[in-house]
């Protein structure tokens, strides 16, 4: 009978240390992708543009899409030429920026393409009492991701 009470207890023990660090619930970061879609006014640039609207939203979920931060940059083939301009997203998830018109290129191309990179941010939810600080909630790491517009045509010089 002794020897069942101690092999009892020695499955006791082993079982509760399995069960132990689950029990924790220790949590990751759960990672958060999106889309982000661009769209450029006017779509023909001639000698007489100066500068486009690049508008558009960033689709995500779990409050990744508000404050985010985007930059811009035209891609021609291969030739990718970033832009000064940022923007940041409204709580619903959209933007507008004015950029300036693309650059004349040798040789001389028929289109570029308008790209929007969103920037990586780190999310925090939970802990809703009253007074409280610092949020101990759940953790979600937003990624970064890219979107590109319609070919913008280039009308040839005069």
């Amino acid at each position: 009978m002794r020897k069942l009470v101690s092999a009892c207890a020695v499955c006791a023990m082993a079982i509760g240390l399995v069960a132990v660090p689950n029990a924790l619930g220790v949590k990751s970061a759960k990672q958060v992708g999106g889309t982000v879609s661009v769209s450029a006014t006017p779509t023909t640039v001639d000698a007489t543009t100066t500068t486009l609207t690049a508008s558009g939203r960033v689709s995500s979920n779990s409050g990744c899409k508000k404050d985010r931060t985007l930059h811009f940059a035209y891609v021609n083939g291969a030739t990718v030429t970033p832009l000064a301009e940022t923007a940041e997203t409204k709580s619903n998830g959209t933007y507008e920026v004015t950029v300036p018109k693309p650059a004349d290129t040798n040789p001389p191309t028929v289109s570029v393409v308008l790209r929007a990179t969103v920037d990586p941010a780190i999310r925090k939810v939970g802990s809703k009492k009253k007074g409280k600080k610092t949020k101990k909630g759940r953790r979600f790491d937003c990624l970064t991701f890219s979107g590109d517009s319609a070919p913008i045509a280039i009308a040839p010089a005069p």
